[in-house]
C-alpha cells in the first residue's frame, strides 16, 4: 500500500544531527518523522531526481521524561547518522528494520525546486502490510481494572467520560498506547463523550506538520464514535520557544474545536447538567495567562442563564487562580474571574483544568478546582507550585499512562474520577473534592 508523503521544499536534513534546516532550495524533504517496518519500500518514480534517507531508531532517553525538557521537533527518537552527500540515490530502498525516516530530494541536474512540485509524483513509499500497534499486556490488565472499577460502581442515568490533558504529541512517543488504552476503555464503558483540555502537541513545529500529528490525534479519538470536547491549551497556538510559524485564534478553533468560538456550553438537559469550555491563553497579551473581558462576561451569561436546579462543570486548560499554577502568578481578570464564579459557586460542581502537569485537589474558593495529570509520559518535579502531585512514571508498566474516566451524578452532587495509569482515584461530593485511597 502506498502511503502519502509531505514534502517542503527549500528544506534540507542535517547530516550533523537529523534535524531540519529552511534555507535550502536545491532540496526538498519531509518534515514528517515516518515510521517503517523490515520490507517497507521507498521506490523513486522520475529519473530526474535522487534521493537519500536519515533514519531514526525508536528509542526514548530519560530526560526527556525526568527533566523539563522538549525535544527538538517534538522527536523522542535517536538518529543514527546515516545521511551525507555520498548517500544519494536513484534505486530503491528497502528498511531492514522498524525506524522512523525522513526523505531528502535533489534535482540531478542540481537546479532548485520552484515551490510546487509534488514529493508524491517524484517517489513513493511503499507499505508491505498495514501497521497495527499492539496493545500490551499492562494496557489490556489497567483496562480491565479500571472499567471493572467504573462497573462495579456505576448507576442508572450517571454519565460518563474519558478525560484526559497535556497530551504533548512526539513522535515515538507515547500516544499510540493512550489511544488504544481509550478506544478499549470505550467498547466496555460506553463513554458519554471525550474531553482533552489541550496542549495536543508541543508547538514546536510548523502550521502544516502541527496540524498532522493535532489531526491523527482527533482521528484516534473519533474512532470510539462519540462528541469529542477541548479546551485550547497555551502550547496549541504553536508558538512555543519562538516558533515563528503560529496558528490564529481562528485556525485553532477549526482544528481544535470544530468551531467559530473559543469558548462554549454543552447541555445535558436529562441529567439538568451544563459544562462550560474556557479559553485561558492569549500570546499576544502582556499577561498571556488568564481570562479576558469578553470571556469573563460570556462566562457570566452562561452561569445566570443556567436554571437554579442545573449544575456546572467548568473545563479549562488553565486554572481560574494564579496561586494555583507555576508559571502565572499574576493572571489577566483572575479578580473579575473569581468574582463571577464566587457569585455562581451553589451552581459550580467543578472547575478542572490541565496546564500545570501534576495533579491538585482546592477546596478553599467554594467550589472544588481540581488539576489533572498530564497524559503525556512525562514526571518533572521542578516548576510546581505548592500541593502539587507528580506521580512516578515508567515507560511499559501502566504509570506510562494518566487519564481520569469521569463518572457524573447530578442527584448526588457527585463526580468521581477513575485514574487510568499514574496517580489517584478522586470524588467530588457534597461540593468538597478528595482523594480515594
Amino acid at each position: 500500500m502506498k502511503i502519502s508523503l509531505m514534502g517542503l521544499a527549500g528544506m534540507k536534513i542535517r547530516a550533523g544531527d537529523g534535524l531540519q534546516e529552511l534555507g535550502h532550495p536545491e532540496m526538498l524533504s519531509t518534515p514528517v518523522f515516518y515510521f517503517a517496518q523490515p520490507g517497507d519500500q521507498i521506490r523513486l518514480m522520475d529519473s530526474q531526481y535522487k534521493f537519500n534517507v536519515a533514519t531514526y531508531a525508536p528509542k526514548i532517553e530519560d530526560r526527556w521524561i525526568y527533566t523539563y525538557d522538549y525535544a527538538p521537533e517534538e522527536n523522542w527518537t535517536v538518529y543514527r547518522y546515516d545521511l551525507n552527500g555520498n548517500t544519494y540515490r536513484q534505486d530503491q530502498y528497502t528498511f531492514s528494520e522498524c525506524v522512523y525516516f525522513r526523505i531528502c530530494l535533489r534535482k540531478m541536474d542540481g537546479t532548485d525546486f520552484e515551490g510546487h512540485e509534488d514529493i508524491n509524483h517524484i517517489l513513493s513509499f511503499q507499505r508491505k502490510k498495514p501497521y497495527l500497534h499492539q496493545i500490551q499486556p499492562w494496557v489490556q490488565a489497567e483496562v480491565n481494572r479500571v472499567s471493572k472499577c467504573v462497573t462495579d460502581a456505576q448507576e442508572s442515568d450517571e454519565l460518563s467520560f474519558l478525560l484526559l490533558t497535556d497530551s504533548h504529541y512526539t513522535v515515538n512517543g507515547t500516544w499510540n498506547d493512550t489511544a488504544g488504552a481509550i478506544q478499549k476503555l470505550h467498547q466496555k464503558l460506553n463513554f458519554d463523550g471525550i474531553i482533552h483540555l489541550g496542549d495536543f502537541t508541543d508547538g514546536m513545529t510548523t502550521r502544516e506538520v502541527s496540524r498532522y500529528y493535532v489531526e491523527n490525534i482527533l482521528s484516534d479519538l473519533r474512532k470510539c464514535d462519540v462528541p469529542i470536547w477541548a479546551t485550547l491549551g497555551n502550547h496549541d497556538s504553536n508558538y512555543f520557544k519562538n516558533n515563528p510559524d503560529p496558528f490564529s485564534l481562528k485556525e485553532q478553533c477549526e482544528l481544535y474545536l470544530g468551531r467559530d468560538e473559543p469558548r462554549y456550553a454543552v447541555d445535558f438537559a436529562d441529567q439538568r447538567l451544563r459544562f462550560i469550555f474556557l479559553d485561558s491563553f492569549d500570546p499576544n497579551e502582556v499577561l498571556r495567562y488568564g481570562y479576558n473581558a469578553s470571556c469573563i462576561q460570556w462566562v457570566n451569561e452562561q452561569l445566570v442563564s443556567t436554571p437554579a436546579d442545573w449544575q456546572v462543570v467548568i473545563f479549562s486548560h488553565v486554572a481560574p487562580i494564579g496561586r494555583l499554577q507555576y508559571w502565572a502568578k499574576i493572571m489577566r481578570g483572575e479578580e473579575e474571574l473569581m468574582k463571577v464564579l464566587h457569585e455562581h459557586s451553589d451552581k459550580i460542581l467543578a472547575f478542572i483544568n490541565g496546564h500545570n502537569h501534576g495533579d491538585l485537589i482546592d477546596n478553599a474558593e467554594g467550589f472544588p478546582i481540581l488539576s489533572i495529570l498530564n497524559s503525556k509520559c512525562e514526571a518533572f518535579t521542578e516548576y510546581k507550585s505548592p500541593g502539587f502531585i507528580t506521580p512516578h512514571r515508567k515507560l511499559g508498566d501502566s504509570s506510562q499512562e494518566a487519564f481520569d474516566v469521569m463518572v457524573v451524578n447530578t442527584e448526588k452532587r457527585q463526580i468521581r474520577f477513575v485514574r487510568f495509569g499514574a496517580g489517584n482515584d478522586k470524588i467530588i461530593i457534597d461540593g468538597k473534592a478528595e482523594w480515594l485511597k
